[in-house]
């Protein structure tokens, strides 16, 4: 190929681009709740693939636990975090599978496993060392003064901690009941 067909090629290429219709946004009736397709017995992820899943949910459920309330894997923190992933940028979606990566090369590097096959006290301790990585006086101790780990645990928890607090159990967690500001009693 020379170079006045590769520049054939591009323009048409970037001409049709351009001339491409854009999809129309699908419409919703009212009463339509979203929480019902995530909750679905038969749901697949959309953008990660099963070991990802799995793994975003066993660090989902460490960071928001089950407590008096739902912790992040009975909120489906992990499904909404695929459904929103599924329409974000490369650059996002990049982002978030090399904050996965990281955690399971780290279990690897540190434990020999995959991190969904490590005891549960592994992947705690696994998971403190990345949020806390100069406080355990076991591993690094001559670590350089940032830790990429810390930046990749950060990633992941803030979209754990920001889908779990958007879900109805989230809300419930921090007392919301429906009602902006609370319900209103009026002068007396």
């Amino acid at each position: 190929m020379n170079r006045r067909d590769l520049f054939r090629q591009t323009f048409l290429g970037a001409a049709a681009a351009a001339t491409a219709r854009v999809a129309p946004a699908r419409e919703f009736p009212s009463d339509y709740d979203a929480s019902k397709e995530l909750a679905r017995a038969d749901w697949k992820p959309l953008f990660l693939d099963d070991h990802q899943n799995e793994t975003l949910v066993v660090f989902g459920d460490i960071v928001i636990p089950a407590t008096d309330t739902p912790g992040a894997k009975a909120a489906l923190a992990n499904r909404f975090i695929d459904a929103v992933l599924a329409v974000e940028t490369h650059d996002t979606q990049k982002s978030f599978l090399e904050s996965l990566a990281f955690l399971d090369g780290e279990s690897f590097t540190r434990y020999r496993a995959a991190f969904v096959h490590l005891t549960a006290e592994q992947q705690t301790e696994l998971v403190t060392f990345m949020a806390y990585p100069h406080t355990l006086e076991t591993w690094d101790e001559n670590a350089p003064g940032s830790y990429r780990g810390h930046a990749h645990f950060s990633n992941l928890k803030d979209w754990i901690s920001r889908a779990y607090y958007s879900s109805p159990a989230g809300m419930q967690a921090l007392g919301y009941t429906g009602v902006p500001g609370g319900v209103f009693e009026g002068c007396k």
